[in-house]
């Protein structure tokens, strides 16, 4: 018990962290976040196709949002006024910055790849196990049924979190220390797995936005978009300092992972 109310301290830790970045320049990163999630909003509700290109372009989103953090990081201060225009203007370029160095092109597209086979994978497999019952109405299925859709949701759900346990310090590996991405998938599914309480922290608030929206739709469809909207404008960008603290604190200068306080 000690050990995980230990790790949910380290995940707060890392938000705290994560804002603080974030207020270092809100401009670049709350105008990056502001352009993923008008990205994920046009993308997410198409039909069969809307899942695997938010697959396609998580890596792609999220390797170049590290390198935006990671020059933020080493500005070591706040944003001069004077710059602030120009940063907001630019953000949205920003979040294809990981396309514009020669050498990230090949490891970007293999993650970009390797994340939309996993999403395809775990699709093949909804079909494959429950056919249409996925899409039933819920009022139509017996017990039985209902356990099967909720297991199956379990499954998918770990399934996606193994998927991002891989990458979200598999990118800052390997385009913030020029790594080769396989390996640094398998490191960061091992450093992941050492933090899964403190990931946890980050993840719910990742899912805030999803969460109020879905609570807002009973009153109205657009306010539930438009909260959902606001909200991740926001939060992306503050999840995304936040993974970069973690990285930098697990992947220290010293290796930390396997440190006796980390245990």
């Amino acid at each position: 018990m000690r050990r995980i109310w230990k790790h949910l301290r380290i995940g707060l830790n890392w938000i705290t962290g994560g804002w603080r970045l974030f207020r270092r320049n809100p401009w670049t990163l709350g105008g990056m976040g502001v352009s993923a999630a008008m990205v994920i909003g046009v993308i997410s509700p198409i039909p069969l196709v809307g899942a695997l290109l938010i697959a396609l372009l998580a890596p792609l989103l999220l390797a170049s949002a590290y390198l935006a953090i990671d020059a933020v990081y080493k500005q070591k201060m706040a944003l001069p006024a004077s710059l602030r225009q120009p940063a907001l203007q630019q953000s949205p370029r920003q979040l294809v910055e990981v396309l514009r160095q020669e050498a990230h092109l090949l490891p970007i597209m293999v993650a970009c790849i390797y994340s939309l086979v996993v999403v395809l994978l775990i699709n093949l497999l909804v079909r494959l196990l429950l056919g249409e019952v996925w899409v039933a109405n819920w009022s139509n299925l017996n017990l039985a049924s209902h356990l099967g859709v909720l297991a199956a949701a379990l499954l998918i759900f770990t399934l996606y979190v193994l998927l991002a346990a891989s990458l979200i310090y598999a990118l800052p590996l390997a385009f913030l220390r020029d790594e080769p991405l396989i390996p640094s998938l398998v490191r960061s599914l091992k450093a992941s797995r050492h933090f899964v309480v403190a990931l946890l922290v980050l993840l719910g608030l990742l899912l805030t936005p999803f969460l109020l929206g879905a609570i807002v739709s009973v009153l109205s469809l657009w306010a539930s978009y438009l909260v959902t909207f606001a909200l991740d404008a926001v939060i992306l960008p503050v999840v995304a300092t936040s993974l970069y603290c973690s990285y930098r604190n697990i992947f220290g200068v010293k290796e930390v992972l396997n440190a006796p306080g980390n245990r």
